[in-house]
């Protein structure tokens, strides 16, 4: 009988070294990671390679290695043997990424610890979207702008990801979208109000024609819940909200810079309250102007020279801070600048019923914006003529109510 060579020893040895995973093991594996592979979330128990028809692509790959061998993927991490073979060691992929993670190792990619927050990120995920009632739906509702020359992608990804993560969760539904490609209220092909002397007439115009649908979407029961994400010049927020109105439940999303997930509220920062004051009073009621400091301050000399001393001039701000860009950084922090505004525009309707508008100066996230229009009265409430500053001065825009 021919001897075998020191090679095929090895190859048996490490071949005895490996073992079945038990099906206990397998099913929950399958069942932790959806069925789907934990790293690109491709559907793993079907194929349309050759015509649909269901089949199991999933591979079971080791985070540390299986064998002790030292030729073995991650093999060499300090794992006890008898834990290498169970759900916690072990990840759901593709064929593609199975390949990639162990052909990574050598220039240092895709290590234990990374490889492990990975799976429970996923897992993490999967167990939360499969715990949301499946009536839970929301629509979403985007309005895309330039501001000063800089735009940013709204995608469906994003959206999904915000609003299956906030509180409630929902699942997010693109009804407006019927080319399933694109945004649903674009205004970037209009440029800037600085450049195109009719930018908010047909700002007003495209809103409108959205918003349209989306009220005989309502009347028809097939939207029970908006949410809304929209980054567009503060005039174009504050009337899509004023549009949006708030006959059926709104969550406002708001996009952040502190992070990858944009869109997310964020759960452990503290809560801002805010507050209103008088800055400048005048006899003649009719005359009000308002200052909404969030983000920067607008100061008094900073408004037009026709809101002279004959206005009454009022500033809503955060409360024992000073306005900057992470003002608003939880859904609760929004709520109570909501409540603050509503507030004082309950004040203005009764102490200032005379005036037929206010003159709205915003220095806001956009959030913000889209409350100030969402939270006013229609025809019980002044109209609100809101300000753009283009480019250093205040320019009147649009009227709002």
């Amino acid at each position: 009988m021919k001897a075998s060579t020191p090679k095929k020893k090895a190859a048996a040895s490490k071949e005895a070294q490996r073992k079945a995973i038990s099906p206990k093991v397998k099913q929950l594996l399958y069942v932790r990671a959806g069925g789907r592979c934990q790293l690109c979330q491709d559907y793993l128990l079907e194929s349309d390679e050759l015509g649909y028809y269901e089949f199991n692509r999933g591979e079971m790959a080791h985070i540390v290695g299986q064998s002790l061998n030292t030729t073995s993927p991650r093999g060499d991490f300090p794992l006890a043997k008898e834990l290498r073979d169970e759900v916690e060691n072990l990840l759901l992929l593709c064929a593609h990424d199975h390949q990639t993670i162990d052909k990574a190792i050598e220039d240092g990619h895709f290590t234990v610890e990374l490889l492990r927050e990975l799976k429970q990120e996923r897992e993490a995920h999967i167990k939360h979207v499969t715990g949301i009632p499946q009536n839970h739906h929301t629509c979403i509702v985007r309005l895309v702008g330039r501001i000063r020359g800089n735009m940013v992608q709204i995608t469906r990804p994003e959206c999904n990801s915000a609003t299956l993560h906030h509180h409630p969760a929902r699942f997010a539904n693109f009804a407006l979208d019927y080319h399933r490609q694109g945004v649903e209220i674009d205004i970037t092909m209009l440029g800037e109000p600085e450049e195109n002397s009719a930018y908010y007439q047909t700002t007003k115009l495209l809103i409108d024609r959205e918003i349209q649908l989306i009220r005989q979407g309502i009347e028809r029961n097939e939207i029970a819940h908006l949410s809304v994400f929209g980054f567009a010049r503060i005039p174009a927020l504050v009337y899509l909200g004023f549009q949006l109105g708030n006959k059926i439940g709104t969550t406002l999303f708001q996009r952040r810079r502190v992070d990858a997930k944009h869109w997310h509220w964020l759960r452990e920062e503290p809560v801002q309250p805010f507050e209103w004051e008088l800055i400048q009073s005048s006899p003649q009621a009719d005359r009000v102007a308002l200052i909404v400091n969030v983000t920067g301050c607008i100061h008094r000399w900073e408004l037009p020279t026709a809101i002279d001393e004959t206005y009454n001039i009022f500033l809503l701000k955060p409360t024992d801070i000073d306005p900057h860009a992470d003002t608003v950084l939880t859904v609760e922090s929004l709520d109570q600048f909501r409540q603050a505004y509503r507030r004082l525009m309950a004040h203005l309707e009764s102490k200032h019923k005379s005036a037929d508008q206010i003159h709205l100066f915003l220095a806001a996230p956009t959030a913000v914006a889209i409350a100030c229009g969402l939270d006013l009265m229609p025809h019980t409430q002044p109209a609100l003529l809101v300000y753009d500053r283009m480019p250093r001065e205040f320019t009147a825009a649009l009227s709002v109510n």
